[in-house]
């Protein structure tokens, strides 16, 4: 055995491996707990009592407004990102259960979560109309995940399929009993 070869099967020995079904729902839940946290933070903001002194029941329109913006995002963007995240998934089969998005992912995943950070932390805060702003992307983007996060149930719910490479996965040849 040479080298590069005994290094990866040692690193894959040390990584958890999951199946179809596993990584899926592990997916929709990440999506999810995004979701919880991006819907309450942004209502939050919306619904404050110094935002309803201020705007009364327009705090609707602008909660409207968001919930427009987040299907628009979900429509152009995050749904055909979630659907490339499930066929992976399912190509991939019984493989890494930290690859069940690309890296690139990861990283647009690491970028958002950093800026949502360093918006929360920023002078727009301070002013009402900034937490007027944040509380309206919140809930867009909130929106938008909860949206495209059907793509992930459906896909844990629906039957798993053989992966692309034709081998069954562990799960399935357990079950029966070869």
């Amino acid at each position: 055995m040479d080298a590069p070869n005994s290094t990866r099967a040692g690193w894959r020995r040390l990584t958890p491996h999951a199946g179809i079904r596993v990584q899926l729902v592990a997916a929709a839940l990440l999506w999810l707990v995004g979701t919880s946290i991006l819907l309450v933070r942004g209502v939050m903001y919306i619904v404050a009592p110094d935002e309803f002194e201020r705007f009364g029941w327009w705090i609707v329109l602008f909660a409207l407004v968001a919930v427009a913006i987040g299907l628009v995002k979900a429509r152009l963007i995050l749904i055909r990102y979630a659907n490339k995240a499930v066929t992976r998934i399912r190509t991939r089969g019984h493989a890494s259960f930290f690859g069940l998005f690309a890296l690139s992912s990861w990283l647009f995943i690491l970028v958002m979560m950093g800026g949502g950070v360093l918006l929360r932390h920023s002078a727009l805060v301070d002013y009402w109309w900034g937490r007027t702003f944040l509380g309206i992307l919140y809930v867009a983007v909130g929106t938008a995940l909860a949206i495209a996060d059907v793509v992930f149930w459906r896909a844990v719910l629906a039957p798993v399929s053989a992966p692309a490479s034709g081998r069954p996965e562990p799960e399935e040849s357990a079950a029966r009993g070869d």
